[in-house]
């Protein structure tokens, strides 16, 4: 029990060590920081840094990356301005509008759930990407999706659609090569290649 509890205690004096590492000190007002160093800022701070989480966010949604705004939803539990966001760049045809949407929509995040939505814009989102090769992953999680959506909604006719789309373009073999490629690159070792 002693140990426990020292360690404890080390762990929660050690903790700004630790959180130094994963979210290192960049001035915020540097103006040689890159958009890359900016939004990876905003991502970690919602696990490393909540208290510097606005202020990151906020400089990486100037400088563009208008989904910083989902990290500050996600830390005010007000997501209202994301949704906005999202919404303004789904009617304008971009991707990540429509697909931000779409999840919003299937999770409930940030708007009542509903899976009808949801469906209508992956639905969009297919029709306006399917034959784009840029998109081709992304097309292929949203054939995932629907197949999940419509076997919850219980249309199997439509699932079926969705599933056989997915078996005929090997999505479980790519998946499983991205993954491991993933992991090799990360120097995680996979066990069934030792």
């Amino acid at each position: 029990m002693k140990k426990l509890i020292y360690t404890f205690f080390i762990l929660i004096l050690c903790s700004d060590s630790f959180a130094g590492t994963l979210f290192p000190k960049h001035d915020i007002n540097d103006p040689k920081l890159s958009k890359n160093t900016v939004i990876l800022q905003c991502q970690k701070s919602l696990m490393y840094a909540p208290r510097q989480l606005e202020k990151w966010c906020e400089k990486a949604y100037e400088m563009g990356y208008w989904q910083a705004l989902e990290v500050i939803g996600l830390h005010t539990s007000d997501g209202s301005r994301y949704i906005t966001e999202a919404q303004l760049h789904a009617e304008n045809g971009d991707p990540d509008g429509i697909l931000a949407l779409a999840f919003a929509y299937e999770s409930g995040r940030f708007v009542t759930k509903n899976l009808h939505k949801s469906i209508a814009l992956y639905s969009q989102y297919l029709n306006e990407n399917q034959g784009i090769e840029e998109e081709k992953m992304r097309v292929i999680r949203t054939h995932e999706a629907l197949y999940l959506i419509y076997t919850k909604l219980g249309d199997f006719e439509n699932a079926t659609k969705q599933k056989r789309f997915l078996d005929e373009s090997n999505y479980k073999e790519n998946k499983e090569a991205i993954l491991k490629k993933q992991m090799r690159e990360a120097g995680i070792s996979i066990d069934s290649e030792q």
